[in-house]
């Protein structure tokens, strides 16, 4: 049985005076790679957002309002190790003892696009690895991990 896929059109327009750091993070993500400028925004959004959204909405039970917290809190902690990592931050704390590396995040990012489709609570599955840098930093990426991913 296939499910229905609801369509909803969202546009934000954006007036910027021409701040640097905002002109480059548009540009960035509206950056034509593998990770498309939808995936970038609708990760990001449900990272910080989701769990208040399900909330606000009324219609989810309490457990699957702290499942959504708990997932967005994970999210948030594997892309600070992203971070950490892409910057060579070793001294900056993740915000947990366990030690994270940035290729779950990679994963999940290209999956945070399909959650909506998918039960808040099943047990993530492995997702294939995916190069999200250009090419041009390939080598970039062997340097700081050893290895090609």
């Amino acid at each position: 049985m296939s499910e229905k896929i609801e369509r909803i059109d969202y546009r934000c327009r954006i007036s910027m005076n021409k701040e640097p750091f905002s002109v480059a993070l548009i540009k960035y993500i509206k950056q034509k790679n593998d990770i498309s400028e939808r995936e970038k925004v609708l990760s990001a959004l449900s990272g910080y957002w989701l769990p208040f959204a399900l909330r606000a909405d009324g219609s989810y039970p309490d457990w699957e309002l702290k499942q959504s917290a708990r997932n967005a809190v994970y999210k948030l902690k594997l892309h600070i190790a992203y971070l950490s990592e892409a910057f060579f931050l070793e001294d900056f704390p993740a915000g947990s003892p366990t030690i994270m590396t940035a290729q779950p995040m990679v994963q999940q990012m290209i999956s945070d696009v399909h959650i909506a489709s998918e039960s808040l609570i099943e047990p993530e599955k492995p997702k294939p690895v995916v190069n999200v840098l250009p090419e041009q930093q390939d080598n970039m990426v062997e340097t700081m991990f050893g290895e090609a991913m």
